[in-house]
């Protein structure tokens, strides 16, 4: 087994990628979107930059020396339990995201549209929406969020066996500067579990990032539920009032974008990092363990073990 290709981009992906050309692989990953990292996103704006997607790494020191590289900053506002606390990846979790893909064969704005068996019954051919092109490989792993990985594998007539069970929670974020000044001492508000808000953090007082006061807003899974198909204006003026009200402030703001994930958070794990699926095809995310980055992290190295081991 020599040429390994891996849908997904993310961090499951990544980490495989890794630990397969480590091994000496010949690996290529594909993801639909503009740059690699999946929820590992931070977005750029005038007043500086935003996590609108991973908020923290919630890990050991030690998980955090080995999944960052050097690229970690401790967040001492998060609590410390069970001996993990929170962490930063500095100067963005974009950065971040690059340094894992770097000297990768990454391939980004490739959707996968087709999977089919090789020839001969052995490996398996992709094809994409974007070009005519295929690639050919002696064993595949999908890392993308189930309900996308369903659809390709009925296509190909696969059955997804347990992966049908996962369940996911969307969100909508809000990246926000308001006009009014901001509580002095204010650096991050956590909500309660029926709370409309799961999350404010100030962004600027957040250790290695600086810039005009600003704040990422997360709502909670059931808000983001129930207004789903909100266009991304209203969604923004919705959670701007919300988080207005939470901090005792105007909901004017300088600049304002809402960002939909429609699959942020797994509500329903698996229970077990990697799933066979087939000759030499297997499934592993953050679907298999848990959302925390160190979980799917995990997945990706363990999706590697076994696809060496087979």
């Amino acid at each position: 087994m020599n040429t390994i290709a891996i849908v997904g981009a993310g961090v499951t992906g990544l980490s495989a990628a890794r630990s397969l050309t480590a091994a000496g692989y010949a690996v290529t990953l594909f993801d639909k979107g503009r740059r690699p990292g999946g929820r590992m996103a931070s977005r750029e704006g005038a007043a500086g930059s935003f996590d609108h997607g991973v908020q923290y790494l919630r890990a050991t020191a030690a998980e955090a020396d080995a999944i960052g590289a050097g690229q970690l900053l401790s967040w001492p506002a998060i609590t410390p339990r069970d001996g993990t606390g929170g962490w930063l990846a500095a100067p963005t979790f974009n950065h971040l995201a690059r340094h894992w893909a770097n000297g990768l064969d990454v391939r980004c704005s490739h959707t996968v549209s087709t999977l089919q068996p090789g020839a001969a019954g052995h490996g398996w051919r992709l094809r994409f929406a974007e070009t005519d092109a295929v690639f050919d490989c002696d064993a595949l792993l999908l890392t993308l969020p189930t309900p996308q990985a369903i659809p390709l594998l009925a296509a190909a007539g696969i059955a997804p066996g347990r992966l049908a069970e996962v369940r996911y929670d969307p969100n909508w974020t809000l990246m926000w500067t308001p006009a009014d000044p901001l509580p002095a001492s204010f650096s991050h508000h956590a909500g309660a579990a029926d709370a409309p808000l799961a999350w404010i953090a100030r962004e600027d007082l957040k250790p290695g990032r600086s810039g005009p006061p600003r704040l990422t807003v997360q709502a909670s899974a059931r808000w983001s539920t129930m207004h789903l198909e909100l266009p991304a204006e209203t969604a923004a003026l919705e959670l701007q009032s919300l988080a207005a009200r939470q901090l005792g402030i105007g909901s004017s703001g300088l600049a304002a974008t809402a960002h939909r994930w429609r699959y942020a958070f797994v509500s329903r794990p698996l229970g077990e990092p990697v799933l066979t699926l087939g000759r030499d095809l297997h499934y592993a995310s953050d679907a298999g363990l848990g959302s925390r980055v160190t979980l799917a992290w995990q997945a990706g190295r363990a999706a590697a073990a076994r696809i060496a081991a087979r």
